[in-house]
Protein backbone atom coordinates (compact mmCIF):
# COMPACT_ATOMS: atom_id res chain seq x y z
CA UNK A 1 0.00 0.00 0.00
CA UNK A 2 1.39 3.39 -0.91
CA UNK A 3 0.87 6.77 0.77
CA UNK A 4 -1.95 7.75 -1.60
CA UNK A 5 -3.88 4.60 -0.68
CA UNK A 6 -3.22 5.23 3.02
CA UNK A 7 -4.66 8.76 2.69
CA UNK A 8 -7.96 7.24 1.52
CA UNK A 9 -8.11 4.46 4.11
CA UNK A 10 -10.34 6.31 6.57
CA UNK A 11 -9.72 7.84 9.98
CA UNK A 12 -6.54 6.63 11.63
CA UNK A 13 -3.21 7.86 12.89
CA UNK A 14 -1.46 6.35 9.84
CA UNK A 15 -3.88 7.90 7.32
CA UNK A 16 -3.66 11.27 9.08
CA UNK A 17 0.13 11.13 8.92
CA UNK A 18 0.00 10.41 5.18
CA UNK A 19 -2.53 13.19 4.59
CA UNK A 20 -0.24 15.68 6.40
CA UNK A 21 2.62 14.87 4.02
CA UNK A 22 4.31 12.15 6.03
CA UNK A 23 5.64 9.05 4.32
CA UNK A 24 4.59 6.12 6.53
CA UNK A 25 4.64 3.65 3.64
CA UNK A 26 8.41 3.97 3.20
CA UNK A 27 9.42 4.09 6.84
CA UNK A 28 7.14 1.57 8.56
CA UNK A 29 7.36 -2.16 8.72
CA UNK A 30 4.17 -4.17 8.61
CA UNK A 31 4.89 -5.20 12.21
CA UNK A 32 4.88 -1.52 13.24
CA UNK A 33 1.66 -0.99 11.31
CA UNK A 34 0.04 -3.88 13.20
CA UNK A 35 0.75 -2.09 16.48
CA UNK A 36 -0.35 1.37 15.36
CA UNK A 37 -3.86 1.30 16.82
CA UNK A 38 -7.30 0.86 15.33
CA UNK A 39 -7.55 1.55 11.60
CA UNK A 40 -8.44 -0.30 8.44
CA UNK A 41 -4.79 -0.73 7.32
CA UNK A 42 -3.65 -1.88 10.78
CA UNK A 43 -6.61 -4.25 11.15
CA UNK A 44 -5.93 -5.73 7.71
CA UNK A 45 -2.24 -6.20 8.57
CA UNK A 46 -3.15 -7.85 11.91
CA UNK A 47 -5.41 -10.29 10.05
CA UNK A 48 -2.50 -11.37 7.87
CA UNK A 49 -3.11 -9.14 4.86
CA UNK A 50 -0.06 -8.06 2.93
CA UNK A 51 -0.15 -4.28 2.86
CA UNK A 52 2.42 -4.20 0.08
CA UNK A 53 4.92 -2.02 1.91
CA UNK A 54 8.14 -2.47 0.02
CA UNK A 55 11.45 -2.30 1.82
CA UNK A 56 14.09 0.29 1.05
CA UNK A 57 17.83 -0.23 1.33
CA UNK A 58 20.70 2.15 2.10
CA UNK A 59 24.43 1.74 2.28
CA UNK A 60 27.67 3.20 0.97
CA UNK A 61 29.78 0.64 -0.87
CA UNK A 62 33.54 0.59 -0.55
CA UNK A 63 34.66 0.50 -4.19
CA UNK A 64 38.35 -0.39 -3.87
CA UNK A 65 40.15 -3.38 -2.42
CA UNK A 66 43.44 -5.26 -2.68
CA UNK A 67 43.75 -8.91 -3.60
CA UNK A 68 44.44 -11.19 -0.60
CA UNK A 69 43.86 -8.34 1.87
CA UNK A 70 40.78 -7.91 4.02
CA UNK A 71 38.15 -5.82 2.26
CA UNK A 72 37.11 -2.75 4.28
CA UNK A 73 33.52 -3.76 3.62
CA UNK A 74 30.26 -1.98 4.37
CA UNK A 75 26.87 -2.73 5.83
CA UNK A 76 23.53 -2.09 4.17
CA UNK A 77 20.41 -1.33 6.18
CA UNK A 78 16.79 -1.96 5.27
CA UNK A 79 13.60 -0.30 6.45
CA UNK A 80 9.95 -0.61 5.59
CA UNK A 81 8.39 -3.76 4.29
CA UNK A 82 7.92 -6.76 6.53
CA UNK A 83 10.64 -8.14 8.80
CA UNK A 84 12.76 -10.22 8.90
CA UNK A 85 14.96 -9.17 6.00
CA UNK A 86 17.33 -11.32 3.95
CA UNK A 87 20.30 -9.80 2.13
CA UNK A 88 22.06 -11.14 -0.98
CA UNK A 89 24.84 -10.05 -3.32
CA UNK A 90 23.86 -9.14 -6.88
CA UNK A 91 26.27 -9.51 -9.80
CA UNK A 92 29.60 -11.28 -10.12
CA UNK A 93 31.61 -10.34 -7.04
CA UNK A 94 35.26 -11.35 -6.58
CA UNK A 95 35.80 -14.69 -4.90
CA UNK A 96 36.15 -14.27 -1.14
CA UNK A 97 33.55 -11.49 -0.68
CA UNK A 98 30.27 -12.43 1.00
CA UNK A 99 27.25 -10.80 2.62
CA UNK A 100 25.81 -11.81 5.96
CA UNK A 101 22.24 -12.67 4.92
CA UNK A 102 20.85 -11.54 8.30
CA UNK A 103 22.82 -8.34 9.00
CA UNK A 104 23.68 -7.01 5.54
CA UNK A 105 27.40 -6.81 6.34
CA UNK A 106 29.53 -7.19 3.19
CA UNK A 107 33.03 -8.41 4.03
CA UNK A 108 35.78 -10.89 3.25
CA UNK A 109 39.11 -11.10 1.49
CA UNK A 110 39.07 -10.93 -2.31
CA UNK A 111 41.23 -13.65 -3.80
CA UNK A 112 41.25 -12.31 -7.35
CA UNK A 113 42.18 -8.95 -8.85
CA UNK A 114 40.12 -7.14 -11.45
CA UNK A 115 37.30 -4.73 -12.12
CA UNK A 116 33.89 -6.02 -11.09
CA UNK A 117 31.03 -4.02 -12.58
CA UNK A 118 27.27 -3.86 -11.99
CA UNK A 119 27.49 -5.04 -8.38
CA UNK A 120 24.78 -4.45 -5.81
CA UNK A 121 23.18 -5.77 -2.64
CA UNK A 122 19.52 -6.76 -2.56
CA UNK A 123 17.15 -7.02 0.39
CA UNK A 124 14.12 -9.29 0.39
CA UNK A 125 11.51 -8.85 3.09
CA UNK A 126 9.31 -11.53 4.66
CA UNK A 127 6.61 -10.95 2.02
CA UNK A 128 9.04 -11.39 -0.87
CA UNK A 129 9.20 -7.66 -1.69
CA UNK A 130 12.67 -6.50 -2.74
CA UNK A 131 14.87 -3.42 -3.00
CA UNK A 132 18.39 -3.05 -4.34
CA UNK A 133 21.26 -0.58 -3.97
CA UNK A 134 22.25 1.33 -7.09
CA UNK A 135 24.86 -0.66 -8.99
CA UNK A 136 28.54 0.17 -8.58
CA UNK A 137 31.98 -1.03 -9.64
CA UNK A 138 34.53 -2.64 -7.30
CA UNK A 139 38.18 -2.43 -8.32
CA UNK A 140 40.48 -5.00 -6.71
CA UNK A 141 44.18 -4.23 -7.17
CA UNK A 142 46.68 -7.06 -7.54
CA UNK A 143 48.58 -7.73 -4.32
CA UNK A 144 51.93 -7.28 -6.06
CA UNK A 145 53.30 -10.37 -4.39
Amino acid sequence: MDNDALKLSGPSFIADLARMGGNPASGMTEDQLKGSGPSFPADLARMGGNMGFSPSITGTPVTTATENSAYDGFTVAASGGSTPYTYALVGTWPAGITVNSSTGAVSGTPTEAGTFEDLSVKVTDDDGETAQLDTFTLTVAADGG
